[in-house]
């Protein structure tokens, strides 16, 4: 068959498959569920390798970096690599570990204050009703008119709906716990056997490829991987510095539930943008309760606190890493929150480091193949 020939008819092939495909869309959208459905442990599982990947490789460095000095005693490359998975998890254990032996014991004081907040006001709104003449006989009366034998027969009649309801919920949680339990099992796998997997999809790629293609295909996945390494270890960093200095200024400015803020606002910066409204936001909410001229200081301080970590922290810390202006970091960060939500603003921003690169990089070869006087005159 000619070259020509085998092209027409692989362009054929795919408009043919491209029309049935938008006829039959909502077919196409099912059986896409239903495949996703299926490897759906195993991308959970690539995502988790992904993060693991990142501190085990810095360990995996400086392990080697120790027993390059003794020749002797050296252990082998796959060794090295299972005691930096095994070192790995142990750090991720120990930072869960320490971050619920924070949260708990302060998420259970702050509950404890809460309910004895709202219990102490209560005297003190319903004289405030009482001050202001706002009728609440209304509130009575239609407790009165409650029919509560007709309302327990209606709670009777679902009972079956519930169980069904429950019984679903329980063959759901099921699934979950399975697709979680198989997708840790695949992430092991694929971060002790990192290096056999990466020479396999190079050997496929360079293979299926054309090898200006492969080049490219390699080129960008290499390039994300450094970036998105740097961009979590980045965050991480600035997460860990940002929780620090909010403790110490809620201790500071004697604002309540300073160690609950500062693990809180921790774990969720790591989330970029989203993750610092909602820390502010349960933390205003929770000192509104206890005294709103409080809940103002510390939207102040808090506010304070983020501008000055965003003007003089951030960019040291995770932009210089990165590589992204803030414009195109929160692009980035809006385009992936609106696409796949939290996991979509965490990738999306290497991912748009690593395409700002490449087209700088395009664009500089294309300039230099042009002529000087052309490109001066533009």
């Amino acid at each position: 068959m000619e070259a020509k020939t085998k092209q027409y008819l692989i362009v054929t092939i795919v408009g043919v498959v491209l029309f049935v495909s938008l006829i039959n869309f909502s077919a196409v959208l099912s059986f896409a569920g239903k495949v996703i459905n299926i490897i759906l442990p195993v991308i959970i599982g690539a995502i988790l390798a992904l993060f693991i990947n990142v501190p085990m490789k810095g360990i995996e460095k400086r392990l080697t970096r120790l027993f390059k000095k003794s020749k002797k005693h050296r252990p082998s490359d796959k060794l090295i690599t299972v005691i930096s998975f095994a070192l790995t998890l142990v750090c991720v254990v120990l930072v869960l570990i320490l971050a619920l032996t924070l949260l708990i014991p302060e998420l259970v004081q702050s509950c404890q204050s809460l309910y004895a907040q709202i219990e102490a006001s209560i005297p003190r709104w319903t004289a405030y009703l009482k001050s202001a003449d706002i009728d609440i006989g209304w509130l009575k009366e239609w407790l009165t008119g409650i029919n509560w034998d007709q309302m327990l027969q209606d709670l009777s009649n679902r009972v079956d709906s519930l169980v069904t309801n429950a019984v679903g919920a329980v063959s759901s949680t099921v699934n979950i716990i399975i697709t979680i339990a198989f997708a840790i099992i695949i992430s092991i796998y694929m971060s002790l056997g990192h290096e056999k997997l990466s020479k396999d999809a190079k050997k496929l790629v360079n293979a299926y490829l054309k090898p200006t293609y492969a080049d490219n295909i390699l080129k960008f996945c290499r390039l994300f991987h450094q970036s998105f390494a740097k961009f979590l270890t980045g965050q991480c960093s600035e997460a860990v510095i940002l929780g620090i200095l909010m403790s110490l200024t809620f201790a500071i400015f004697r604002i309540p539930y300073g160690l609950l803020v500062g693990v809180l606002t921790a774990i969720c910066a790591i989330i970029p943008y989203v993750g610092a409204f909602i820390s502010c936001s349960i933390s205003v909410f929770m000192v509104l309760i206890i005294d709103p001229m409080l809940a103002l200081r510390c939207l102040i301080v808090y506010l304070a606190v983020q501008f000055i970590e965003n003007q003089f922290i951030y960019p040291r810390v995770v932009g210089s890493s990165v590589g992204l202006s803030p414009l195109y970091t929160l692009i980035a960060a809006m385009i992936g929150g609106k696409l796949f939500g939290i996991i979509g603003i965490i990738f999306f921003i290497p991912l748009t480091a690593v395409i700002i690169e490449l087209v700088k990089e395009d664009v500089g070869k294309r300039l230099s193949k042009q002529p000087k006087k052309a490109i001066a005159k533009k």
